[in-house]
């Protein structure tokens, strides 16, 4: 491979039609590295070191890094000597739109390296600054144009039926303007799922792992799971004979706490090595290693690469290596991003491990405080949609936790029954294991759960008279019904009501209910209307009359007499 290295960079205006899609198709690529030069204040504007490929001859320190994983890989540039009148040029066309550039990369005796450019991107930042040597500099800084249309489109997908979590990554990947890699695959079934994310790369972070499966974004293109190192090797195979100029070995072990009921990750090995440079490596290639003593069992996969490209210090590839499968995921060992995703590892297996919001099932009940017991604590695999109804609860223990009430006020309050097996819906004040109250009840969609059966609009209150011996109710059921036209209907084992102010108890004592199947309606003066568990009705009063009436006659009882009107 030459050593005469050579570059280009391509700035234009991006076209601002299609939304975070249509920055995929940037002037700039169109343009290509033969621009011509209509003046050092027009777009589109070419720089090189090619003096017969570029509108400006100029030297530059390239870095384009590209990494697995849902994220948008990035490039920096720093241009030597950068005219003045361009770069207030530059500055202008990048507030009033987005300003694309396309990095290529290659060697000026081996035209056929590097036909395709390195990385077609969209500038973010942009500063200048004189350094001690005198000369002026300008740094570009941006992402892979791929990248960040799924950074600025926002994902919004819902499915009320069962699909597979590639039908949902086939939707958020199209809507920014991107192309799903043919093989690309995951295994999860979802069922009612919501897909709704700032930005489509979070959406496609979760969705791959639902289904523990790899995801590369790079040239335009999104593979996941299978697609991810499956007849994809590198361009060059790496021997230090020909190209391989350093490596070495790292193995890192998971040191982080672990959320409750979660394996250990297994310990990772992987090699770092810098290679002459290659315009057409990419994440997710599988190179073959030649002449390499003990080096890992392959197939070994291409984690995270840099393209490091300066005039005066050469063309180089920073590459990492891992032992993997098609279609394997793997976390970064070592470097940068390994240490951002050990933080975020980190963070995510602390709120796991701590939640704020918990499932746990009752175990027992203490009428005194209103208080139960629970199993808790939930460990679902990442493809379980609804773990709170659909998964099972852990063997975790809680002692005597409260039961939030829709009312609460000294002695006063709205109690509601609690049985062994109720599933619960937990709030942890401050995220304390301890500080945990009952803040509702779950229905749990689990094989023989079952559920009331209401009717749009029902207002029902539904209670058992009885449980069976496997906990759940059977047998009558009591029920306080009020539908959607006002209808109201009340069933019960027995009724007593009782009016006037007089013969109300004082507040928080339980009033005794009736201990068969009958009813009575009782006035604080005395006055009863009862009907036995036979169907037998009596009226009494203490010395008030009776009168009943139909509007035309009238019967009517007062003390002794009895007159018939």
């Amino acid at each position: 491979m030459s050593f005469a290295i050579r570059y280009s960079l391509t700035l234009a205006e991006e076209e601002t039609s299609g939304g975070p899609a249509g920055l995929l198709g940037t002037v700039a690529e169109a343009a290509g590295p033969l621009s011509a030069l209509a003046g050092l204040t027009t777009l589109p504007l070419n720089v090189s070191n090619d003096v017969l490929g570029g509108s400006l001859v100029l030297d530059a320190d390239i870095t384009v890094t590209m990494g697995e994983g849902a994220v948008a890989s990035t490039f920096e540039a720093v241009l030597v000597n950068l005219p003045a009148e361009t770069v207030r040029t530059l500055r202008a066309a990048l507030a009033r739109r987005p300003l694309s550039a396309t990095v290529r990369l290659g060697y000026f005796d081996d035209r056929s390296v590097g036909r395709h450019p390195v990385m077609a991107g969209r500038v973010v930042k942009l500063a200048s600054w004189v350094a001690e040597d005198g000369l002026s500099r300008v740094r570009l800084t941006g992402q892979d144009a791929g990248g960040y249309a799924l950074r600025m489109t926002s994902a919004s997908v819902h499915r009320a039926e069962a699909a597979n979590a590639l039908d949902f990554a086939h939707k958020v990947v199209t809507a920014a303007g991107l192309t799903l890699a043919k093989g690309s695959a995951l295994t999860t079934e979802l069922t009612d799922h919501t897909v709704r994310n700032p930005t489509a790369l979070d959406a496609l972070r979760e969705l791959a792992h639902t289904a523990g499966a790899p995801v590369v974004i790079r040239d335009r293109c999104v593979l996941i799971g299978p697609a991810v190192g499956t007849d994809d090797p590198a361009p060059v195979a790496f021997d230090p004979d020909v190209n391989l100029v350093a490596y070495g070995e790292t193995q890192g072990e998971e040191t982080l706490v672990v959320a409750p009921g979660e394996e250990r990750p297994p310990t990772r090995t992987s090699m770092n090595v810098t290679v002459l440079g290659h315009p057409d490596l990419r994440v997710g290639q599988v190179v073959t290693l030649r002449r390499i003593q003990d080096a890992p069992a392959g197939p070994l996969r291409v984690n995270r690469l840099v393209h490091r490209f300066g005039v005066r210090t050469g063309y180089v590839c920073e590459v990492q290596l891992v032992a993997a499968a098609a279609g394997e995921f793997v976390e970064a060992v070592d470097g940068a991003r390994g240490f951002t995703d050990r933080l975020d590892a980190g963070a995510e297996r602390a709120l796991l491990a701590r939640p704020s919001v918990d499932v746990g099932e009752v175990s027992s009940y203490r009428a005194a405080g209103h208080q139960v017991s629970l199993r808790y604590g939930q460990s679902p695999p990442p493809s379980m949609s609804l773990p709170s109804v659909t998964g099972p609860v852990g063997d975790d223990v809680l002692l005597d936790k409260p039961v939030a009430a829709p009312f609460a006020f000294g002695p006063c309050g709205l109690m509601t029954p609690v049985y062994p097996g109720m599933r619960a819906l937990l709030a942890h004040n401050r995220n304390l294991v301890n500080d945990a109250a009952v803040v509702g009840w779950l229905w749990p969609r689990t094989p023989g759960a079952r559920a009331p059966a209401p009717e749009p609009g029902d207002y029902w209150l539904a209670l058992p008279t009885g449980t069976g011996s496997d906990g759940q109710p059977t047998g009558p059921g009591v029920n306080d019904l009020t539908d959607a036209k006002g209808g109201r209907i009340i069933q019960a084992r027995g009724l007593h009501i009782l009016v006037g102010t007089p013969k109300l108890p004082q507040v928080g004592t339980r009033p005794t209910p009736p201990d068969d199947d009958s009813v009575t309606i009782e006035h604080h003066t005395g006055t009863t209307i009862e009907i036995d568990p036979e169907g037998a009705v009596t009226v009494r009063t203490k010395g008030s009359g009776i009168k009943l009436t139909n509007g035309t006659v009238s019967l009517s009882l007062d003390g002794a007499s009895v007159q018939v009107t």
